[in-house]
């Protein structure tokens, strides 16, 4: 499975944020562009190749920007943020969608979204043959599902419409609210918008359902719902121990860009400390079905070492602590206080020498994780002189077996000229009478050509 998450089963406990007064916000601080990527699926067959851009987003700052610049031409920013929380809400049925808009609007939050062309996508869409009539008209309810104490009436099934076969929260069981709750909260204000959204994507799916003469849908059948491949959202902070951290937050992949390296590369952009900031540490909560993922995206789940974190760990339930150790970064200096033989103090120096003691492990792991992770990038670059050297002795061998094949061809060559003069001057002397005059001149010898013609010569 090439993509996880780090909340699936768990309930992710929000903190009650404070006011922020809103300032002027450059729009290059909340929105950062990334070069475009192209997957290729592992398995053969299951959806051709694509690309995708991947876009750095603050949404807390980029809706609260009146003339913000849309980040998709012709779509909504709030439909983005739209297709955001539907994407999160339908990989991880658990976590709810006040809790996952809350989290993913939160004031330090920040989300990778993998966004595709329009064109790329409209294309396929034409590409596709024209399905059957659907038995229901698509504006009909989806049936309630009930989910716990929760029911779900499925309103994101009418979001993603590629075989996206997830189990989906309502998006008004929170609509309330706590009392004492501002009238317009951020939560209220995006359920606002969000008929309106969910309308326009029953309108574009049934809009490429129809069927149409040739196959040419407008460009308008395109929505934001279509665009989005992946999304992640973390969250930088700093420790007591003032240790930064960067926790991964919510992570999901569509159903139908699984299996083509789409989680992995979110992963990569995450550990990357240009695209998300310097820290200390990369923290994901995985769930159990998702510890294998981030153990080969080089997390680690060792328990003493993740101890170090264990301050986020009460943020999330049924999950693991995984852990990333970046190289080259320098660890806050460890705190060696005195140690005292008080007896009055024996019990807090006990404590002290344990607290020591699993710093001094947590160091040492730290040094042997980086210490792997730098073998190993030393090996790789060993095998690439040693490939070159190969294939400098190589052309060594190829030069070496040339000059031989010269000089034999030079030597042959003087041993044919050689021969030949000896015998022409057999025949001159008995055929020439004044053989023996020694005023008669004589034949002038040509000399033999250089190893240098002889190469000349062979190459032509």
């Amino acid at each position: 499975m090439e993509t996880a998450q780090s909340s699936g089963n768990s309930k992710h406990r929000l903190q009650a944020a404070g006011k922020v007064n809103k300032e002027p916000v450059n729009m290059d601080g909340c929105v950062v562009r990334l070069h475009t990527v192209k997957f290729k699926p592992k398995i053969d067959g299951s959806r051709g190749d694509f690309t995708a851009q991947p876009i750095k987003v603050h949404f807390y700052e980029l809706l609260g920007i009146s003339d913000a610049t849309e980040l998709v031409p012709q779509v909504d920013n709030k439909d983005i943020l739209s297709s955001v929380v539907a994407l999160f809400d339908v990989s991880l049925p658990d976590v709810g969608p006040r809790d996952v808009h809350d989290t993913v609007h939160s004031h330090g939050t920040h989300t990778i979204i993998l966004l595709r062309q329009q064109s790329d996508v409209l294309e396929e869409y034409r590409s596709r043959t024209l399905p059957c009539p659907r038995r229901e008209p698509v504006s009909s309810p989806v049936p309630a599902v009930v989910n716990g104490d929760r029911e779900s009436e499925g309103r994101y099934l009418q979001v993603f419409s590629e075989s996206e076969d997830s189990s989906d929260d309502s998006a008004d069981e929170h609509e309330e609210g706590e009392e004492g709750t501002e009238p317009r909260s951020a939560w209220e204000t995006f359920c606002t918008g969000l008929e309106e959204f969910l309308a326009r994507a029953r309108e574009r799916r049934a809009q490429r359902e129809a069927p149409v003469e040739d196959q040419q849908l407008p460009l308008t059948a395109v929505g934001a719902e279509s665009l989005i491949v992946g999304a992640a959202a973390y969250e930088l902070k700093t420790l007591s121990t003032g240790e930064k951290v960067l926790q991964l937050s919510l992570m999901a992949t569509r159903k139908r860009y699984r299996n083509c390296g789409v989680g992995r590369y979110i992963i990569e952009l995450l550990k990357t400390q240009s695209v998300c900031g310097a820290y200390d540490a990369f923290l994901a909560h995985a769930d159990t079905d998702a510890v294998d993922f981030f153990s080969r995206c080089g997390l680690t789940d060792d328990a003493l070492l993740n101890d170090k974190f264990r301050e986020v760990r009460d943020e999330w339930t049924n999950t693991t602590l995984m852990s990333y150790l970046p190289p080259f970064t320098t660890e806050s200096e460890s705190r060696n206080p005195g140690f005292s033989l008080m007896l009055p103090e024996l019990k807090l120096e006990v404590e002290m020498a344990r607290t020591k003691a699993l710093a001094a492990y947590q160091q040492q792991a730290v040094c042997v994780t980086r210490l792997v992770r730098e073998v190993k990038t030393l090996r790789e670059q060993l095998e690439l002189r040693r490939r070159d050297v190969d294939n400098l002795n190589n052309e060594l061998n190829k030069e070496r077996d040339r000059r031989h094949r010269v000089e034999r061809q030079f030597l042959e060559y003087k041993l044919r000229k050689t021969r030949q003069l000896l015998e022409r001057q057999v025949i001159y002397d008995s055929d020439d009478p004044d053989q023996n005059d020694p005023e008669s001149p004589s034949e002038p010898i040509s000399s033999p050509p250089s190893p240098l013609d002889l190469s000349l010569d062979a190459e032509m």
